[in-house]
């Protein structure tokens, strides 16, 4: 059984700061305190600010799911194969992108 701990590791790294940088986008969006500018000039800034917060929660969360995932793959010790074709994913391919569940020809496919 191949040794996935350095990507484990990465992996929680990677999802601690995901998870820190969602927790500060809702901390910026929940900004009720702050008072709803009268300006409708700056109403319209401050919901589009509030659309692309939204958007990089979004992301960071999927981001997260998908590390989550990886994180239970090597607890089953399928990590680092295709879950496609079966096929080992290139090394290089995790150390880039740890999360990868797809090999490089069927990422290609997709």
């Amino acid at each position: 059984m191949t040794d996935f701990s350095k990507y484990e590791s990465k992996l929680l790294a990677l999802r601690n700061e995901l998870t820190e940088r969602v927790r500060a986008i809702n901390k910026d969006l929940h900004h009720e305190e702050i008072a709803i500018e009268k300006d409708f000039a700056e109403q319209v800034t401050q919901l589009e600010n509030d659309e692309v917060l939204n958007l990089l929660s979004d992301e960071a969360k999927a981001r997260v799911m998908q590390i989550d995932k990886a994180l239970l793959r090597i607890k089953n010790a399928t990590f680092g194969r295709c879950s496609v074709c079966n096929a080992e994913i290139n090394p290089q391919r995790l150390d880039a992108i740890p999360y990868a569940e797809l090999c490089i020809s069927c990422a290609q496919q997709q």
